[in-house]
Parts: C-alpha cells; structure tokens; sequence
C-alpha cells in the first residue's frame, strides 16, 4: 500500500561556484530536479535540512526561505495530487556533494546548462499543449500514472527539468 502524502513538500537552492546543484531522479518523476521531498511530519525548514542530506549529502547550517505556493503536482503518494510547497536557498552548508536517496547522480548546473534542460521542458510544453502553469496537467501528460511508470519514451531518451521546478524556477527568474 501506497503512502499517505501529507501535501507538503519543501526543496533546498544550493549553489557551488557560482552553479546551481542539481540532481538525477532515480523514481517518479525521472527527471532532474533540485533536492526536495515530502516533509513527513516535519516542519518546513526541517523537512529540507533532511531531504538535502539524503539527496545530496550536505548539511545545511543557515537557510532562507525565498518561495512558497500551493502547486497542483502529482506524486506517487495516496492523496498525492497537490502540494504545498516552501523552497528555501542555502546561505551556508557543509560536508562533500554526492548522490545519495533519490538520486542517481548529482551535478553542478551553470546557468547556459541550466537553460538547456528547461528548454527541454519547454518541448514537452508545446508537444502536449499545456502551460508551465499547468503544473499537474503536464506532470501527468509526460509521467503518466506513478503505478503505470508509463513515462513518454521521448522524455527518457532525454529529460528536462521537473515540472514543478520548472514552475518555481522561472517563478524565481532563475529560469
């Protein structure tokens, strides 16, 4: 049986050199993305402290928070069809970047790089018809039903950023 979703998320901005940290999903939705999770009864900030250290191994010593909204994203989760979301950006961390948890692989994304995969995105955006906006409609046309893992062939071949951070980056104009 599938877990209840507790319809909070929170996701971690973490840069090194000037790049944006991002990683390489292993499960629902395969894509890249930024180190984020359910908060499981955690507080926001916890929530991401946590998801940071599985996802990437670091620790997070000062943060702030620079975003936050209700977004209609689908999980794998019971329940699981909308989130509210708090994004933070890491002021100060520590310990050595690696992929752990949910990723495959973790790597630095420079802002040209970082364009390229949203672009990628942006195909899928115009191949189905739906918006950025639309962040559920396009999660479900290109994922499909977590159960089903019926992913569009095209997106595995090669993947763009995550809807939902595809949302809140260019809600951020890092994007």
């Amino acid at each position: 049986m599938a877990k209840i979703c507790d319809n909070k998320s929170a996701g971690e901005i973490l840069r090194k050199d000037g790049k944006i940290v991002l990683i390489e999903r292993y499960n629902y939705p395969e894509s890249y993305a930024l180190p984020a999770g359910h908060l499981d009864g955690d507080t926001f900030a916890r929530g991401v402290e946590r998801e940071s250290q599985e996802e990437v191994g670091i620790m997070i010593e000062k943060n702030k928070s620079v975003w936050s909204g209700r977004v209609d994203n689908p999980c794998k989760r019971e329940g699981g069809s909308f989130h509210d979301w708090e994004v933070f950006e890491a002021v100060a961390w520590s310990g050595e970047l690696r992929a752990g948890d949910d990723a495959k692989r973790f790597f630095l994304a420079a802002s040209e790089e970082l364009n390229k995969i949203a672009v990628r995105t942006e195909y899928f955006m115009k191949k189905y018809g739906v918006s950025y906006e639309n962040v559920g409609e396009l999660t479900r046309k290109i994922f499909g039903d977590p159960a089903a893992k019926n992913t569009d062939p095209e997106w595995r071949a090669d993947m763009g950023l995550e809807p939902v951070w595809y949302f809140i980056l260019k809600e951020l104009h890092l994007i």
